[in-house]
């Protein structure tokens, strides 16, 4: 037996990278959804590979802006046949935008599930509500 129970196969436990605003953990919080912070988790100083170690030993998977540095991860840790909870990357958007983060974020929460995203990197820019 591997540890997971059945419903932590099915939602999406949330790890936010520390560029990503606290409003955000807020909203998706108030919405249903397991949300952990860098900040809460006493990591902002982790570097990302740390980061993601400390997400995928907690089956969270990671949001953040940092698309290049987490491809770069994602590929180096399936080349080593390591596994994360998933990595989702977004570009940047300005605060003037940040109804159409939380909105693809609902969506891609509201369509996959934690054993879709585990080990996969996904784009939020293809979620749509």
């Amino acid at each position: 037996m591997s540890g997971i129970t059945d419903t932590e196969g099915l939602f999406i436990r949330l790890y936010l990278d520390g560029h990503i605003k606290s409003r955000l953990s807020v909203d998706l919080r108030a919405n249903g959804f397991d949300v952990l912070t860098t900040q809460e988790a006493g990591k902002d100083t982790a570097t990302d590979e740390e980061q993601l170690v400390f997400a995928s030993s907690q089956n969270r998977a990671i949001l953040t802006f940092n698309t290049c540095h987490f491809a770069r991860l994602h590929r180096q840790w399936i080349a080593s046949g390591r596994k994360h909870a998933g990595i989702i990357v977004s570009r940047q958007l300005g605060s003037r935008e940040y109804g159409i983060l939380l909105n693809r974020m609902l969506a891609l929460l509201n369509q996959l599930s934690a054993d879709q995203i585990r080990g996969t990197l996904v784009h939020l820019e293809q979620f749509r509500s």
